[in-house]
């Protein structure tokens, strides 16, 4: 991929001068009610009210001492052709948030691609459920078969051109070169897959990575996979009376560095924990002051949309938007040690059935809130 596009930049640059878009700031008006809600940002209004593009997975970093948030979105294809998944044809986003400050915080989006070749790319079709960045690489999760890796100091400018850039249809996305232009569904950068970590289980219930965050508490630093388990079982089995739903379970993965921890070149969990939970779609450590041990904040649609405390030591406690006291459907989540707990909202439909784009009632947000208050 050296030769491909019109530049290559690292992560700082891209920050520093390709921000596009602007997220207003919540106010006290039309932000969502939910318990310790301190602040947070709509999307552009675009990214707030497409049906094609839906938030997933999101994750937090610091760059040359800014507060950046990356959010994964993935392609919602209704109908998609026999044999392909929903995100066809599109694949996967990224939006990459300035979150320094939150009056009009800066942020842009960027397409994942796969490289085929020397100079070639398609699509990354996966769901990007999760998100974790270790050093300069972010991982991402794929249902069925592990996780993706991406260098963020190789973001990609090619040319921002929607009509050269989609098929005649106007929805699917050229990736690659058109005469002497560089396209990526029309993006103008683009964000190249470096490597996998390939799943192969022998579990009588095949492993499914719907979701990921990371853990910083251990002296190991752990990378976190989970799965979203519902009353049908998806992914994880099934059988008549629908139980299998509660054995959802959650993997920590150890790290050598920005890299897995692996033997061989082979990574395997160092812990798995049923999380007796289900429609789980996020997790994040609870990092506050005498927090117990392998304690975890969970996103999921149970109750509607709630927000689940659960440790081993402990029975689960529960938030619900039934209660006003999450938003509504939490997807990715990220904790700090300044007991900031960041929740990234997915949206849902207003009455007619469209893109709720009102995030007072359950638009889509990027919030914070004082976790603290849900001990």
């Amino acid at each position: 991929m050296s030769n491909v596009g019109t530049a290559h930049t690292t992560l700082a640059n891209f920050l520093a001068n390709n921000l596009d878009e602007t997220a207003p700031e919540l106010t006290s008006s039309n932000h969502p009610s939910t318990i310790g809600y301190d602040n947070g940002v709509e999307w552009a209004s675009g990214d707030q009210s497409t049906s094609v593009w839906h938030p997933q997975g999101m994750t937090e970093l610091t760059v040359n001492g800014l507060n950046v948030h990356l959010v994964g979105w993935s392609y919602i294809n209704t109908a998609p052709p026999a044999g392909e998944p929903q995100e066809y044809p599109n694949g996967s986003r990224l939006s990459i948030m300035n979150t320094q400050a939150l009056n009009n915080a800066p942020y842009r989006d960027v397409i994942l691609v796969l490289p085929t070749g020397s100079g070639t790319y398609k699509p990354a079709i996966q769901h990007a459920g999760g998100l974790a960045v270790f050093g300069h690489y972010l991982y991402t999760t794929n249902t069925s078969n592990g996780f993706h890796v991406f260098d963020l100091d190789n973001l990609i400018a090619v040319d921002a051109d929607n009509t050269l850039c989609k098929e005649s249809d106007g929805v699917t996305g050229i990736f690659g070169k058109v005469g002497s232009k560089w396209c990526a569904d029309g993006y103008g950068y683009m964000l190249p897959e470096i490597s996998e970590y390939h799943a192969s289980d022998t579990c009588n219930v095949k492993v499914a990575y719907d979701w990921a965050a990371q853990d910083p508490r251990p002296s190991t630093p752990l990378l976190l996979s989970g799965e979203y388990c519902n009353l049908a079982g998806y992914g994880c089995g099934s059988n008549s009376v629908g139980d299998r739903a509660l054995y959802t379970r959650m993997f920590q993965w150890q790290m050598d560095g920005d890299k897995l921890k692996a033997s061989s070149g082979v990574a395997t969990p160092s812990q798995v924990y049923y999380l007796n939970q289900r429609n789980v779609q996020g997790a994040a450590p609870d990092q506050n002051s005498g927090a117990l041990t392998d304690s975890y904040w969970l996103s999921s649609l149970r109750h509607d949309s709630s927000l689940i405390k659960v440790s081993p030591a402990s029975s689960a406690k529960y938030w619900s938007v039934d209660n006003l006291e999450i938003p509504w459907e939490p997807e990715g989540l990220f904790s700090t040690t300044a007991s900031h707990l960041w929740i990234l909202t997915e949206g849902n439909d207003n009455a007619s059935g469209g893109i709720n784009t009102n995030p007072s009632t359950g638009g889509r947000v990027l919030i914070y809130i004082d976790s603290t208050m849900i001990e």
